[in-house]
């Protein structure tokens, strides 16, 4: 589960275009280690990592003939390898506005070295400015579009593109006002295929516009294995999870949240609202065994402190609070990161039985600092427990010498191996990596 951001950067000049677009190695900018600073919070049991560190420097990522890699939108471990995806130099005018489709496909080795880089641009998908999500799959990962459209591409380990585009729902044409276009789809693989989230409405769109939510499972080739399930009549911006069989939707209805929590076997999913203040909730598996919970960044109020907050989910997914609270609002899981989340960006994932998070937060590293830019790393424990009460491990991180601040927009990603962990930060101007240690 991620939370999205949508940065902008200049174009690439055409020497390091030309050198970039057909692979190879590029260098790296090697800086002094981070400060890092550990601390573990008494919860319940099951126990979290007893130890996150920084393993050696951080490093620039560079393209073949130096210039950087920008504009990460999303990274995902296929094999041995990270395949990370971002700007490519391909670049449209929009509103006066240089716009760049994150379709350079970079693969990493494990420890977040460049091994090669393809610019697609908008061979893809002629004129698509959207954003895609890739999912892992059998042969390497496939990409699906996440904004307006339902097309599918396979990509091998080496993000090599295999074969062409298949369209998951039939293509609308845009001049259409009697079917129904695809507008916005999230992915969760499951098994043998992919479960699929989608809105649809009739075109033009305008500010009256409803949208129709259905859920339906894939396989890898773009085959339906269940019939599209209708789950809302009235929905906007959908997620979803998906552990064991069993599937949890969420999104926005009439300004409140919505969750489906579709138990396997169960004949139809069960729905409900979530007390979420109007936050677009974020669904996640907590264990490979159909454990479900929802995430959301909460505003700060009288009653709330806000922050990153999160609920485990019961089997009717109904959220597991505890014992003397009824209100969501006091759910918080960042209430030991000391600062406040800068973007809507945020990774979390299920690592060796701990929910894992990451994020960018605005606050002083050490009393008496400057406010400025500190990475989290949280791990938190996952048990029948209320997940606020869970036992919990955060690492708070702040770069050194020079570019230590993020720009505009700021995405994380925490890829996680058997052995060891690759932190990527990235923003319109470059992308960090570090290496991380468990025990």
């Amino acid at each position: 589960m991620r939370f999205q951001a949508f940065p902008r950067h200049l174009a690439l000049l055409a020497l390091a275009a030309a050198l970039s677009a057909c692979g190879g190695g590029g260098s790296s900018g090697t800086t002094a280690k981070p400060d890092a600073t550990a601390a573990t919070f008494t919860g319940t049991t099951p126990d979290t990592s007893s130890l996150i560190d920084v393993d050696g420097a951080r490093r620039t990522l560079t393209l073949p003939g130096g210039a950087p890699l920008k504009g990460m939108g999303d990274a995902l471990i296929v094999g041995d390898h990270i395949v990370v995806r971002s700007f490519s130099d391909t670049t449209v005018i929009q509103n006066g506005n240089q716009v760049h489709p994150r379709t350079r496909l970079s693969v990493l080795d494990k420890d977040g070295a460049l091994v090669s880089s393809i610019d697609y641009g908008f061979t893809l998908a002629a004129g698509y400015l959207g954003e895609w999500q890739m999912l892992p799959s059998p042969d390497g990962f496939v990409m699906l579009q996440s904004g307006p459209g339902a097309k599918l591409l396979h990509f091998d380990a080496q993000a090599k593109q295999v074969g062409g585009a298949i369209d998951l729902y039939p293509a609308v044409a845009p001049t259409s006002t009697t079917e129904l276009a695809a507008a916005e789809s999230s992915g969760a693989v499951d098994g043998n295929g992919f479960w699929l989230v989608t809105t649809f409405s009739l075109l033009p769109v305008t500010d009256k516009t409803q949208y129709l939510l259905k859920l339906c499972k894939f396989d890898f080739d773009g085959r339906q294995l269940t019939p599209p399930f209708e789950i809302s009549t009235s929905a906007l911006h959908p997620r979803v999870a998906a552990s064991a069989g069993v599937v949890l939707s969420s999104w926005l209805e009439g300004g409140g949240a919505m969750v489906a929590m579709w138990p396997k076997g169960l004949g139809a999913p069960i729905v409900h609202s979530l007390g979420t203040s109007g936050a677009l909730p974020y669904p996640i598996a907590l264990d490979t065994s159909g454990k479900m919970g929802v995430l959301w960044n909460g505003k700060a109020s009288l009653s709330s402190p806000g922050g990153v907050m999160g609920v485990a989910l019961d089997k009717s997914g109904v959220a597991v609070l505890p014992a003397d609270r009824t209100d969501l609002g006091q759910e918080t899981l960042s209430s030991k990161w000391a600062g406040s989340g800068r973007s809507p960006d945020l990774d979390a994932h299920l690592y060796k039985g701990s929910l894992l998070l990451a994020d960018v937060v605005v606050g002083s590293y050490k009393a008496g600092d400057p406010v400025g830019d500190v990475l989290v790393l949280g791990d938190y424990g996952v048990g029948t427990a209320a997940l606020s009460a869970q036992k919990s491990t955060i690492l708070r991180i702040k770069l050194t010498g020079t570019d230590t601040e993020f720009g505009g927009t700021a995405v994380i990603r925490q890829m996680m191996f058997d052995d060891h962990g690759v932190l990527l930060v990235g923003d319109e101007h470059r992308l960090v990596m570090m290496r991380l240690k468990r025990n």
